[in-house]
């Protein structure tokens, strides 16, 4: 087992429109594949932009796709979630690898921090 500390930057408002939309989404038991499926897009959209390791990130594209896949009445309530503090933020990741051979796999992923960028 390996470990491996991964950081990237983002925008706190992405950063936290993905999560906003992962809460909804388990709020309402719908899985990755199947939002992404209720969007029209691949199969594996919805997972790439929860990922912690990928840079796919929801565009003004997806808005309204998010919209009616949640069954909202209006856009406002897909952003029912407090305003970013900061602009630009980077995020520190925790990675488990298991290493087998000439293969690797991901056994887990999680933030171990968030700090700011200088604004």
């Amino acid at each position: 087992m390996e470990i491996r500390i991964l950081k990237y930057e983002t925008t706190q408002f992405d950063y936290d429109f993905i999560n906003h939309v992962r809460r909804i989404r388990k709020s309402k038991k719908i899985s990755q594949k199947e939002l992404s499926r209720l969007m029209g897009l691949a199969d594996s959209f919805v997972g790439n932009v929860e990922s912690l390791t990928q840079v796919h990130k929801y565009s003004t594209r997806h808005i309204p796709l998010l919209t009616k896949a949640f069954k909202f009445n209006n856009i406002a309530e897909l952003f029912d979630f407090d305003i970013p503090t900061h602009d630009l933020i980077q995020v520190i990741v925790e990675q488990k690898v298991n290493i087998g051979g000439d293969k690797e796999r991901v056994v887990s992923s999680k933030v171990v921090k968030i700090e700011v960028c200088s604004e």
